[in-house]
């Protein structure tokens, strides 16, 4: 039987990467990482959180064509 990763608050990741809960919301915002939502609440992974620390975006760009 796996294991079940464990999910925490936006307070709680707000508390483990050392931010206040504004700032780590807007960084999330601005790295586009999306948790996972519980009613109200974002749950973040334990990776996410350690992404979020770390400055690593979730969604890489696209690559697109040239146009011409």
């Amino acid at each position: 039987m796996a294991k079940q990763e464990r999910l925490y608050t936006a307070v709680e990741g707000a508390h483990m990467t050392r931010l206040a809960l504004s700032s780590f919301r807007s960084k999330v915002s601005k790295l586009k990482i999306r948790g996972t939502r519980d009613g109200q609440r974002m749950l973040y992974t334990h990776k996410q959180i350690e992404d979020i620390f770390n400055g690593v975006p979730g969604k890489k760009g696209r690559s697109r064509k040239p146009k011409g």
